[in-house]
């Protein structure tokens, strides 16, 4: 088959999409996208490579010269920010490169993305824009300068995005519009008469040459003195470089002039000024040049039949193609054009109201290698298919071939790029984004991500809660306990390992917080406290009060400090001070607490009125020293193994619903009477639930007690005691007031009288016993009667 040296060669932008770019719409996807597959608004950029870097050895013959295709750069802020127009000004602060404009598809499947038709969907997508910038359709909103840019320059992503595995599948295309076969633009011939001594003479001129073998160096630095001058006319409104120009030249063919490329521009010109000018275009493709600054591949200027035919003309940019389509369709110029494929040795930046003079030592000018092009048009009608390919008259084609060359979608696994933290984190994340999805729209992960959270107890309950508040995403935790770690703890809580038993055993609220980040990777914040908190009952020496005073100090620092505190800690006097520093700070607050095969998980209420009931509310006395007179069984936590799990991962679902109410810890209850219709009634797939007794996420009981003996639980709601000793306001405003001269008062007080005093639950407890006495005194009387 022979080859036509004639016809119009082409290098297709080839995409160049950074990894930045990839992740930036993988987040994009997931938080914001979600299911849709509605096309997406992307930004990218090309730019003229420097001819510089790609000089050509003198011992280089041409047939070893290949083209440098021009590339489509995407990165981060590719993706166009609704909520910060300050970022798209960043992104099109660079002037030195061509902005473009284009979609990218997102399909949720990789079936979806095989079978879908390619063709189809450039033509729906892009062709268009592509007719309407073409003046083939009108459409008055896309009828300025800069729609008609980004329509000749625009792309299109077809992609998938594999976010579990950190994989993308993608194809670009970089739409043109395409003549019938047997219609692609041609090299025409040129002949040139000229008038020596009085003798004329017709010389044939090459179809294609450098700019500088066919105007000089002197007319090379006036067409880049020309763009440079129209490129300050344009910063005002269209920062890029101009993708295509006109030129207006002499009849020596040097530039005097360039206009943005307008029909109404060059509707303007002059009959005369319209046979001289030179349609321009920035071509991002490089083609090696010898030592002499010269194509390799060009025919130099003027020369016999036999010189011409003997070199091929080089492959041009990408851009040309709709350039062509433009000028034939929308200016409607017909036969024979120049055309100039702009290629100075190097674009610079340059500022508003500043004055640039060039001349032709500038390394722009001296490494220039535009070439200069006579191209036969194609007729209008050219560009009408007698088949209509897709039921549409005209066509439109562009889609890039992979790394094999051939037709088909590249793809990019980013995980080794990524750090094993970045990750941990994308995974920990993915599931909860994807509940967001359909499930949960209304699921605060933001809000969840930046809490801080206490958890009181580095043990059973401790390791447990904190593994499950990894899974919803929180990354601020941190471990309150005086523990170490002993050999018995390893096969139950399950931050620890035998290795954080020797030599004693390492703290355990520091290992806890060691492992969180082991687990996690460096994104998690986690820090252990080895704080000892003071107890009713545990008085404390004189020698001691220091320590207890720093401990005190720093338990209510870090309970003010935090978001939500969790109370899992082994004894029920050691869960009083939390309960009061929580209640005096108005901080929520979760308990969680194991018998040998029941679980109790509550939330103590908040500061509203009818406020819910704490854990020492059911209580009729004191706290005091439990561990008094126990035998070792009765000392130590002894549990069933499966309970701490249950009651954990019950804890933290409480807490997270709570979270996700407006009214968070001061969120009601649900009564008995309506619990039971609210928990069937409610549905997460549901959007909006009105009933002020649910959250997002489901029923918010007070308390859920549970047992394995029956496998039943129930969810009971008390309100608070008057007199309670934990959460009473008497008891309140003390610790607010004396802070830590009433915890001493308290601690040291070993009977309890104190507190009861204060609380007034001795009073309570008087009159109680009276009103009992005064009905056994009834019976008696009821006796003697009968």
């Amino acid at each position: 088959m022979s080859f036509d040296n004639n016809i119009v060669r082409y290098v297709p932008f080839q995409s160049c999409a950074e990894p930045s770019f990839w992740m930036k719409l993988g987040e994009h996807k997931l938080n914001t996208v979600q299911l849709s597959e509605e096309p997406i608004s992307v930004r990218a950029s090309y730019g003229i490579q420097s001819n510089v870097s790609h000089r050509l050895d003198t011992r280089t013959t041409c047939s070893q010269v290949a083209p440098v295709p021009g590339r489509i750069r995407l990165d981060q802020d590719s993706l166009e920010s609704e909520s910060s127009p300050e970022e798209d000004d960043s992104f099109l602060d660079r002037n030195d490169v061509v902005h473009v404009k284009g979609v990218v598809k997102i399909l949720n499947t990789v079936e979806s993305f095989k079978k879908i038709d390619k063709n189809d969907l450039l033509n729906s997508h892009c062709l268009p824009g592509l007719l309407n910038a073409c003046g083939i359709t009108f459409n008055e909103e896309n009828m300025d300068s800069h729609n008609m840019e980004d329509a000749l320059t625009s792309f299109f992503c077809l992609c998938y995005l594999d976010l579990k595995n950190h994989k993308v599948l993608y194809w670009f295309a970089f739409p043109v519009l395409v003549p019938i076969a047997g219609k692609s633009p041609r090299f025409s011939t040129v002949r040139e008469e000229s008038n020596s001594n009085n003798v004329k003479s017709s010389l044939l001129v090459s179809s294609q040459m450098t700019l500088l073998d066919a105007v000089g160096p002197e007319g090379v630095v006036r067409l880049h003195q020309a763009v440079l001058d129209l490129r300050i006319r344009r910063l005002p409104t269209r920062r890029g470089y101009p993708p295509f120009f006109i030129a207006l030249c002499n009849s020596q063919g040097e530039c005097t002039t360039c206009l943005e490329l307008l029909d109404v521009n060059f509707s303007n010109l002059t009959p005369a000024e319209k046979q001289h000018c030179k349609f321009v275009f920035v071509d991002p493709t490089i083609i090696s040049s010898n030592s002499h600054g010269v194509s390799a591949s060009v025919g130099l200027g003027c020369g016999d039949d036999t010189q011409r035919h003997d070199r091929i003309p080089d492959a041009v940019g990408w851009p040309l193609r709709n350039l062509i389509a433009y000028v034939t369709l929308k200016l409607g110029v017909e036969g024979n054009i120049q055309v100039i494929a702009f290629r100075p040795g190097i674009v610079r930046r340059i500022e508003a109201g500043s004055k640039y003079t060039l001349d032709a030592h500038d390394v722009d000018v001296v490494n220039d290698s535009s070439l200069l092009m006579h191209i036969e048009l194609p007729k209008k009608e050219d560009y009408m298919w007698p088949s209509p390919p897709h039921n549409n008259q005209y066509n439109c084609m562009g889609w890039e071939l992979n790394a094999r060359s051939k037709a088909g979608p590249r793809s990019v696994d980013l995980a080794p790029l990524l750090s094993s933290a970045h990750l941990s984190q994308q995974a920990t994340d993915l599931n909860l984004k994807l509940m967001k999805w359909r499930m949960i729209p209304s699921l605060d992960l933001e809000y969840l991500s930046k809490m801080k959270v206490l958890l009181l107890g580095a043990g059973t309950l401790g390791c447990s809660v904190a593994r499950t508040l990894l899974g919803w995403g929180v990354r601020n935790i941190a471990f309150v306990d005086n523990g170490k770690v002993s050999y018995s703890n390893p096969v139950r809580q399950n931050l620890f390992q035998v290795t954080d038993c020797e030599n004693g055993g390492k703290d355990k609220a520091i290992a806890a917080a060691d492992a969180l980040i082991t687990i996690a990777g460096s994104t998690i914040q986690s820090d252990g406290y080895v704080v000892t908190i003071p107890m009713p009952g545990h008085p404390f020496h004189d020698k001691e009060e220091d320590l207890v005073r720093k401990d005190t100090e720093k338990l209510h620092s870090l309970v003010d400090e935090s978001d939500v505190i969790f109370l899992l800690t082994d004894t029920r006097e050691s869960r009083w001070l939390p309960t009061v520093m929580a209640k005096a700070s108005n901080k929520p607050l979760i308990n969680a607490a194991l018998g040998l095969d029941s679980w109790l998980v509550m939330r103590h209420g908040g500061n509203q009125k009818d406020r819910l009931g704490c854990y020492f509310c059911n209580d009729v006395v004191a706290p005091e020293n439990s561990t008094n007179n126990r035998t070792l069984d009765q000392q130590c936590t002894v549990t069933r193994p499966g309970l701490a799990p249950l009651a954990a991962s019950m804890a933290v679902e409480l807490c997270i619903s709570l979270l996700h109410h407006k009214e968070k810890q001061d969120a009601p209850a649900p009564p008995s009477s309506s619990r039971k219709d609210s928990s069937q009634l409610f549905s997460p797939t549901i959007n909006e639930v009105s009933d002020e007794l649910v959250s997002p996420l489901g029923i918010m009981p007070h308390q859920i007690r549970g047992s394995i003996v029956s496998y039943t639980m129930m969810t009971p709601t008390v309100p608070a005691f008057e007199y309670c000793t934990g959460c009473c306001s008497s008891v309140i405003e003390m610790y607010k007031r004396d802070r830590f001269e009433f915890v001493k008062r308290v601690c040291c007080n070993t009977n309890g009288n104190y507190l009861e005093e204060l609380s007034g639950l001795s009073s309570f407890r008087s009159k109680a016993n009276a009103i009992m006495e005064d009905c056994l005194d009834w019976e008696e009387d009821e006796d003697v009667e009968n």
